[in-house]
């Protein structure tokens, strides 16, 4: 079974024999664990060059320590973005187990899924400005709660999201997680509707790493590639949210300048824009959302938030 709303470690510890983590990668276990938070019985990675290194407080485990967790009830909690093919491993030396994705394990302190809190920030603007049930738009969805965005809005509540996902694997995630959003399972364009050569990685560990970018996908190996249907961002908001979203979350993997360049902020208005600024540049994001009416209000190592300057000005009116 997938556990997929939040759930205490307290709870897991007294409800499981063995709480085995999975994945003692850089991007998810590394910056986010130690062993104050909840102690693992097992830190399992298949990599086989970490195997007896201690990393976050845990001496790393190979597969191989599943034959001896047979007679256990055992709950994995996962790190990196890949659950299917962690579970495809579990299933060859057990056959009753639960998964949790580590974002979900509440271990008191605060408490984000995003990367660096840009999900704090929006319900922190969501509370200033006033809103009572905001809308939401989110392209590049890839994983509905690792380093997501979004899935802090969905945990207070708010609904109203649409996400705009090409990846088949991440889509069936996001049913799964997320099943009251709108889910649309295509890439965003500046241009007309078309089907894209959509790249992905051939490497497990960068399952979420794919891009429609043909340049960017040259520069990282990928070669291997499925056609894809895209849809003009214009589009999908008209089609798929009606109105203007009162949040904008872009993550387009080195096509985010040309989607904002295209968006209509004349006729969508957007209270607040969150966009990867790291591959176009700050200053270029910057400018471009000036022009369009935007003022830059936040920024995290990845990503620019930007908010209308007529709700700019109400925010400082209610500080």
């Amino acid at each position: 079974m997938t556990i997929t709303n939040k759930i205490s470690a307290k709870e897991l510890r007294e409800k499981y024999d063995i709480l085995a983590g999975w994945g003692a990668g850089r991007l998810e276990y590394i910056p986010r664990y130690n062993p104050c938070l909840f102690p693992l019985d097992y830190m399992i990675d298949m990599d086989k060059k970490l195997e007896g290194k201690t990393l976050c407080g845990m001496k790393v485990s190979g597969i191989d320590i599943l034959d001896d967790l047979k007679d256990k009830t055992v709950c994995f909690i996962v790190f990196p973005q890949i659950e299917q093919i962690i579970e495809e491993e579990i299933k060859k030396y057990l056959k009753n187990y639960d998964i949790v994705v580590s974002r979900l394990v509440e271990s008191g302190g605060g408490h984000f899924y995003s990367k660096e809190g840009e999900d704090l920030l929006f319900i922190q603007l969501i509370q200033k400005l006033g809103l009572k049930n905001p809308s939401y738009l989110d392209i590049g969805v890839c994983h509905p709660v690792i380093r997501n965005n979004t899935y802090m809005l969905y945990t207070y509540g708010f609904k109203k999201g649409v996400l705009v996902e090409p990846n088949p694997d991440m889509c069936k995630l996001i049913r799964e997680y997320r099943p009251e959003n709108i889910l649309v399972n295509m890439g965003a364009c500046a241009d007309e509707s078309q089907s894209l050569r959509y790249y992905r990685s051939p490497r497990a560990s960068f399952i979420g790493h794919n891009t429609f970018d043909a340049e960017e996908a040259a520069k990282m190996g990928f070669t291997d590639y499925q056609d894809i249907q895209v849809d003009n961002i214009n589009h999908i908001i008209e089609t798929y949210c009606g109105s203007a979203p009162d949040i904008l979350d872009l993550d387009a993997e080195g096509m985010d300048f040309a989607l904002i360049r295209a968006l209509d902020t004349d006729r969508y208005r957007i209270k607040m824009i969150c966009v990867e600024t790291i591959m176009c540049g700050n200053d270029s994001m910057n400018k471009l959302l000036e022009e369009k009416g935007y003022v830059h209000f936040a920024a995290t190592g990845n990503n620019g938030i930007y908010l209308a300057e007529e709700y700019f000005d109400i925010f400082f009116k209610k500080v």
